[in-house]
């Protein structure tokens, strides 16, 4: 979503609103043991004598995802993280526990360790489903107030007070904005979306 596409003071408004709403609900998740992951991230990058750069046009993308990769902040979507592991050649699983485990391949052990690996990817995707889920959550409460404090503030007369007319059109515009937009991410429309999203976000230079 961008401010480019959006004419008047009034849209750019609101689509900066829906923009954060969208960052606040799905851009910033938290799934496992990110500071462990993102290290064995960085190391596995150095054994390749790559910078960061290096690695963001190989996977195709920004350089600030890597650095927020390896730093913790968040971790790349499951299909990036499959190609990490392919690139690195170091098992999915391992990249899901942060360190390298010892060679399981020919072993009793490798149908249990394949087992876990789906367990581990399974894991995965339910913490990002629940903390997406969360979030959405605490966005309809939060559009569900300011829903009520513009029928509130509707009794009463601000003709002649702009600051407090700004205020009551803010809220009326977050919560039916905040409703909106989590209608249609929840919808079967939602994944698509962020499927969509997911794949601008790794093409962007």
């Amino acid at each position: 979503m961008s401010g480019r596409f959006c004419p008047g003071s009034r849209t750019v408004s609101w689509c900066f609103l829906l923009r954060l709403w969208y960052h606040a609900a799905i851009g910033r998740m938290n799934p496992m043991d990110q500071q462990k992951i993102g290290t064995f991230l960085k190391q596995l990058r150095q054994e390749r004598q790559l910078t960061q750069e290096n690695l963001a046009e190989i996977m195709c993308v920004t350089n600030r995802s890597v650095s927020r990769w390896e730093n913790g902040v968040n971790l790349p979507d499951l299909p990036t993280l499959i190609q990490l592991a392919d690139f690195y050649g170091v098992e999915l699983r391992e990249l899901l526990d942060g360190e390298r485990k010892p060679d399981a391949m020919n072993t009793p052990e490798t149908k249990s360790a394949t087992e876990e690996t789906a367990r581990k990817v399974a894991d995965y995707s339910n913490d990002v489903m629940e903390k997406v889920t969360h979030r959405f959550h605490y966005m309809y409460l939060i559009s569900i107030a300011t829903v009520l404090i513009y029928l509130v503030m509707n009794h009463f007369d601000f003709s002649g007070s702009p600051v407090l007319q700004a205020i009551q059109g803010a809220c009326l515009g977050i919560g039916l904005g905040m409703l909106i937009v989590g209608a249609i991410f929840t919808s079967k429309y939602g994944n698509k979306i962020i499927a969509f999203k997911v794949q601008m976000l790794k093409h962007k230079s």
